[in-house]
């Protein structure tokens, strides 16, 4: 029996993660388990301790673009996931992915891989949607391969803001639907009961050629990760001067850190562009990972990452 496949698509910060613990938990009532593979630039085993014990299995994968740097990491855990315990499997891609790529290579290899059907949800982030500059046409494009999408970050939005984004979605993909966490855990549950299903047909060619266009490819290739470890014990505002401090080009910042007077935990901060830090998640099972702060954006400059790193901690 075929599997039903999910991608889970969004730009850096538009909260595919958040998407992905509420559709594990809502899948769980449905006593329903999926299999998760997470992609993300370094150290992808942060991001999946936060869902342990919500999924049959979750594999990470460490790489800035999955359909280039790890397809076939990629391809032989999808292989596994046929033959695993989970219902479905869940795929988030990092928030510079092109998700093109990816469906057309699935389309090609789906008798060697039959999932069925495949979907991806696009997560649109209110705050920011049409406001990427140079990297507006990846985030729209991770919006018109989607089947699915769901807004997130609206809730200091303007009736008026608000309208104009659903009015962008709904004209860069008429064919995709508003749906939440809920409704997409039930579809998934009634398409892991049916032995009988029939594959959505991907039309790639007017989004290839949009492709081609735009160069949104090229564009995820121009993020790259910048890590820098963090041995010691910090205190939380400490933590948090650091990531506000950071330039303008890091569009995504997390830090994994042991705090002064907890020796026996680890802290996971996160901050988006230039939105205030987080509040910090306890997190378990990354006992042999490397403490360090990571920082995604266009063209970082290492040196300038390191010159404030030291600014800061030095203090």
């Amino acid at each position: 029996m075929s599997k039903p496949l999910l991608f889970i698509t969004g730009f850096l910060g538009a909260g595919k993660t958040t998407m992905l613990r509420s559709l594990l938990e809502e899948l769980k009532k449905l006593d329903r388990r999926a299999d998760v593979i997470l992609n993300d630039y370094e150290n992808a085993e942060i991001d999946a301790s936060t869902l342990h014990g919500r999924a049959a299995s979750i594999f990470p994968i460490a790489a800035s673009c999955a359909c280039c740097d790890s397809l076939e990491d990629l391809v032989k855990l999808c292989l596994a996931a046929q033959n695993s315990e989970g219902d479905v499997l869940l795929i988030e891609l990092n928030g510079t992915a092109d998700p093109l790529p990816l469906l057309e290579t699935f389309t090609l290899l789906e008798k060697k891989m039959p999932f069925r059907p495949r979907w991806q949800v696009g997560i649109v982030d209110g705050r920011h949607w049409g406001k990427r500059e140079q990297f507006t046409s990846l985030e729209q494009r991770q919006v018109e391969t989607a089947t699915h999408w769901q807004l997130t970050h609206s809730e200091d939005l303007s009736e008026l803001a608000m309208e104009k984004v659903l009015e962008s979605v709904e004209e860069l993909n008429p064919y995709a639907d508003a749906i939440s966490a809920t409704q997409l855990a039930a579809i998934l549950a009634n398409a892991s009961d049916s032995s009988d299903l029939v594959l959505d047909n991907f039309d790639a060619s007017d989004i290839r050629q949009k492709r081609a266009a735009r160069g949104g490819h090229v564009l995820s290739h121009r993020f790259t990760g910048h890590q820098i470890l963090m041995p010691g014990r910090y205190r939380i505002e400490q933590v948090t001067r650091l990531l506000e401090s950071l330039p303008d080009e890091v569009v995504r910042a997390k830090a994994l850190v042991e705090l002064e007077g907890a020796p026996e935990t680890r802290w996971l901060f996160n901050r988006t562009g230039r939105h205030p830090v987080e509040d910090p998640e306890q997190v378990e099972g990354l006992s042999r990972t490397a403490c360090s702060l990571l920082c995604i954006g266009p063209d970082l400059c290492p040196d300038k990452l390191q010159g404030e790193f030291d600014r800061q901690i030095g203090r």
